[in-house]
């Protein structure tokens, strides 16, 4: 007998059967059409049937007591609640995608990543306990540390203006990161230069083209900075273009720090340092893409 069949939950649902393999199926879907907004477009980048999908849907719907997308004349149109959900229900399915690969794993409790699916443009990353910065990081990132424990996380307190030139910060908008201010120091605008990084204030993490192949580890760590208001330092190790759009090594040690606006939104700040002080167990010296001498910021501050 089915032990759903008869049952109701604490507000009067019938409980969807959802095993793991089922589950993943339905996010999928709810994904694709979410991306396509199309259900025959969906259908097919799925190879499913339009029967499927709508009874994946219908199920993500029941589970979640709360209607996803609505339908007018054929298209489909996400709802609130689907807009906030789709870019949880990506990261799910990338972090479950990149555990099977092999990509992601943790070292003593803190978070690896190994990419090397394109191998022109290698993705390492290491967290690393927060109080190692004072052994191993740049004085900058030392700064930034010092300077958000006096300003009590505050962006815009006077103690951060000892970093501001150097600092990146998003806002949390519609389930995607947005970029609100890039310091003219920063590692961002040296780098891409000052006409880019002008540019790129009010584009989501997704158009910015320092970003990585490994796009949703990267939102993964600005989550969890941003939502549990901390400090996370992670060593970094890939391959950016610049303004020539040629891939360059490109190592740095990266410091996010969970902050609050002055009307009490939360703020992440992210100052970068290139540095070759990268520290990534597992990954021999020779494969870790290093930045040039000439493009290092070892400065104090």
């Amino acid at each position: 007998m089915d032990a759903f069949a008869n049952s109701t939950d604490a507000h009067g649902r019938t409980p969807v059967p959802h095993s793991p393999g089922v589950m993943f199926e339905m996010l999928r879907s709810f994904t694709t059409l979410a991306g396509t907004l199309n259900l025959s477009r969906a259908v097919i980048a799925l190879g499913s049937t339009r029967q499927t999908v709508r009874r994946h849907i219908q199920q993500l719907e029941e589970l979640r007591g709360e209607q996803l997308f609505e339908v007018h004349d054929r298209q489909y149109v996400l709802t609130e609640a689907g807009s906030r959900s789709v870019r949880e229900a990506e990261m799910i399915l990338s972090r479950t995608d990149a555990w099977i690969a092999g990509h992601k794993d943790h070292v003593a409790g803190l978070a690896r990543v190994m990419f090397e699916q394109d191998l022109e443009r290698p993705f390492y990353a290491q967290q690393h306990p927060v109080n190692t910065i004072w052994q191993v990081g740049p004085p900058l990132i030392k700064r930034a540390l010092q300077v958000w424990v006096e300003a009590e996380a505050q962006i815009e307190h006077p103690a951060m203006q000892a970093i501001d030139p150097y600092l990146v910060a998003y806002r949390k908008f519609h389930g995607d990161w947005l970029c609100v201010r890039i310091g003219e120091q920063s590692a961002y605008a040296t780098w891409l230069g000052s006409t880019w990084a002008r540019s790129a204030i009010g584009r989501s993490l997704h158009d910015d083209k320092m970003r990585s192949p490994s796009d949703e580890f990267v939102a993964e760590a600005y989550d969890s900075a941003l939502l549990g208001g901390q400090a996370r330092y992670d060593h970094v190790a890939t391959c950016i273009p610049r303004q020539d759009d040629v891939l360059h090594p490109y190592s740095y040690q990266r410091l996010l720090l969970g902050c609050r606006f002055p009307d009490g939104q939360p703020a992440l700040v992210g100052v970068i340092a290139r540095t070759r002080k990268v520290i990534l167990d597992g990954i021999p010296e020779e494969r870790i893409p290093m930045t040039a001498d000439e493009h290092l910021m070892e400065f104090e501050i």
